[in-house]
């Protein structure tokens, strides 16, 4: 007997993984604080400092601005992770090839740790797990991997151009589902392109007033898991078939 969600696949279709915590804080210039305490504790496996063209947006436009406001401004890099930085986030990102969850929520701890250690923050707002993946099976890209029926007027849409953004609310968690076909993706450091259906897997849980890092840590875990059956319920059994699934066996 086998579980219905593969553990691993082995033809990875992963660009890029990303979780993120927003935070307000009465303290100022947080994003000019924060860098400088965290970077002792990171420089052995994120040594490269980064400053981010947003870190020239004035901050008072920065504040004001419902996108800006989040934007990160310096990053602190490592291999093919980075920790980003800005007045009222901090994130961590993990490109191809995919460390695993295992490693992955072990860094994002990691992160939690230090920045609660660090006392700046007063009020957390959210956390976020983000999936980036790209299915290049076929030639030209076909909507026909994803488990979707879209037809607009009675035409089919399945090898048309498609840009497709919806939210599905699951629980406390809120997931950003965006679809884009044809894409074509590359990752810094590697001169191979990757064209096919980007699945942007957007995974949002507010953090209520009476919650703290805590919480964070508790809900780590149901928040990766309820993307990974987001992902898994996007695909056809047959495209996932082709990317090489992997499943843990269940002892009767």
């Amino acid at each position: 007997m086998v579980n219905k969600t593969p553990i691993r696949l082995h033809k990875e279709p992963l660009i890029e993984a990303v979780w993120e915590v927003r935070f307000t804080s009465t303290k100022p210039s947080v994003v000019d604080l924060l860098p400088g305490i965290m970077f002792p504790a990171l420089k052995d496996k994120y040594p490269n400092i980064v400053r981010l063209p947003s870190a020239d947006i004035p901050a008072l436009i920065a504040e004001h601005d419902p996108v800006l406001r989040y934007v990160p401004k310096i990053r602190l890099e490592g291999g093919n992770q980075a920790v980003q930085i800005g007045e009222h986030v901090v994130s961590l990102s993990c490109r191809r090839p995919y460390s695993g969850w295992k490693t992955f929520s072990e860094d994002i701890r990691s992160i939690i740790q230090i920045v609660r250690n660090i006392g700046l923050i007063d009020r957390l707002e959210r956390f976020s797990l983000k999936y980036m993946d790209i299915i290049d099976l076929d030639q030209p890209p076909s909507l026909s991997c994803l488990n979707l029926d879209l037809k607009i007027g009675g035409y089919d849409t399945h090898t048309r151009p498609v840009q497709l953004r919806t939210e599905i609310k699951e629980g406390d968690i809120i997931h950003i589902v965006q679809i884009l076909s044809p894409a074509e993706v590359s990752i810094p450091g590697d001169s191979k392109k990757f064209v096919g259906v980007l699945v942007d897997i957007d995974s949002i849980r507010p953090i209520k007033e009476n919650e703290t890092w805590n919480n964070i840590n508790q809900h780590l875990d149901d928040i990766h898991l309820s993307s990974k059956k987001m992902f898994f319920n996007l695909l056809t059994p047959e495209t996932i078939d082709k990317l090489e699934p992997e499943y843990k066996e269940i002892q009767p």
